[in-house]
């Protein structure tokens, strides 16, 4: 994954600029980079380095297999498409305030997703080891795993809003020179960044939820937290409070969706490890 990444960005300006493709070039630069960190993978494989390794009776999948991936991959898909569509009308309310105020929540929200990056990733970390006691019934040190994940992401994420409330006007301002999309630039970061201590226990409850075999959890989790909390609010407060109560949404519909999911993730573990005890 590093291999790949640092390829793409020492292809990009070679493209873009030294060979003039333009975004023709960073295109190409992406699928290079993505090719190459497909091929150190596979070179794992073929080398025997991996403790499963490719089989041609393997090529065909089962309908029972189809059936677990789609289980599991529709709800990341649904997250995804529900997040562009919340974009969508989150930009559309913001074009009304002006086309600054739409570059500074841009930029506000680039700055956000290094942030997400953190609890993506130890989110998915904690995915194949919740799997893994589930499926061994050691339902009592999922629920280790479980506190001990919040409290790393959780941590983890106030350090970086820490850093964000103290350099939100330098971080806005390494993006453009202009005084009031760096202002409220700013403004937008210090309350879209309370987020972070949140939505890392809700990514965390919902990819245990896939990993323990209840998607339709996850599913449920996704579905209410964009379509039915997140897209209503924004066009509520947004209507109510203005520009203000519309950057109020996120991390309101993230606080009950920490509180929501983990409790129902803890409820269910909690009753497994009774009825196994």
């Amino acid at each position: 994954m590093i291999a790949g990444t640092i390829i793409n960005i020492i292809l990009d300006p070679v493209f873009i600029f030294t060979l003039n493709m333009g975004i023709e070039g960073a295109a190409i630069a992406t699928i290079a980079g993505n090719a190459a960190g497909m091929f150190i993978s596979l070179l794992f494989y073929i080398r025997k380095k991996t403790l499963l390794c490719p089989s041609l009776k393997y090529i065909i999948p089962t309908a029972e297999i189809l059936k677990e991936i789609f289980w599991v991959g529709v709800p990341a898909s649904l997250e995804t498409l529900l997040t562009s569509a919340a974009f969508i009308v989150n930009n559309n309310l913001a074009v009304s305030y002006g086309e600054l105020t739409v570059a500074a929540m841009g930029v506000a929200q680039k700055i956000l997703s290094l942030g997400n990056y953190i609890y993506q990733g130890f989110a998915a970390g904690t995915q194949p080891i919740m799997g893994y006691n589930y499926g061994a019934k050691n339902y009592k040190r999922m629920l280790s795993v479980l506190r001990a994940g919040i409290v790393v992401v959780s941590g983890t994420e106030l350090f970086v809003m820490a850093v964000y409330a103290i350099f939100a006007p330098q971080l806005i301002s390494l993006f453009t020179d202009s005084p009031q999309v760096i202002s409220t630039g700013a403004a937008v970061l210090r309350t879209i960044m309370l987020i972070l201590p949140f939505v890392g226990a809700t990514s965390m409850s919902r990819m245990s939820f896939q990993a323990m075999g209840m998607p339709h959890f996850a599913f449920i989790i996704t579905l209410i937290r964009q379509l039915i909390l997140y897209i209503p609010l924004l066009l509520l407060l947004n209507d109510l409070f203005g520009f203000s109560g519309m950057i109020w949404a996120q991390p309101i519909t993230e606080i009950i969706m920490m509180a929501a999911s983990t409790f129902l993730l803890y409820t269910i573990i909690s009753k497994k490890e009774k009825n196994n005890a």
